[in-house]
């Protein structure tokens, strides 16, 4: 199982994406693939803070479109559970010096709940949250 974040499925909705992104994702079993409530809150905010529009209304679309197809029932959310485990690493992290976003502890905690790997960019956000990373900018 991995956890897809926020700037994996943001690098899929630009017109020209990373050639390595698009390969890595390839690669991977679709049923492997996951994303978060969080993660869709997060782009839908981006997306409602675009002038209204036939670009932003294409955007949407198409992110609607691909979280439906790519995602469909492998959605996962944030629940008590899911609480607990982030205020074990947000209390964590802001102990060693590392305060992360909350967003970010958020899909952190639902991946670590899901015991799955977590795909972003942003290793170094992640690295003290003791999960599996994958940086699918720089696999090879």
């Amino acid at each position: 199982m991995i956890l897809i974040d926020t700037n994996i499925i943001s690098e899929i909705m630009k017109a020209k994406p990373s050639a390595a992104v698009l390969q890595w994702l390839n690669e991977q079993p679709c049923q492997s693939l996951y994303t978060s409530s969080i993660t869709i809150a997060e782009i839908k905010f981006g997306l409602s803070l675009l002038s209204k529009g036939r670009r932003r209304s294409q955007l949407e679309e198409r992110f609607n479109s691909y979280i439906d197809q790519v995602f469909d029932g492998r959605i996962l959310s944030f629940t008590p559970q899911e609480g607990d485990c982030f205020a074990q690493i947000m209390s964590h992290n802001k102990a060693i010096g590392h305060p992360m976003s909350f967003a970010d502890g958020q899909i952190a905690a639902i991946a670590r709940t899901a015991l799955a790997s977590s795909a972003t960019r942003n290793i170094k956000d992640f690295a003290h949250c003791n999960l599996e990373l994958i940086n699918p900018f720089s696999v090879r």
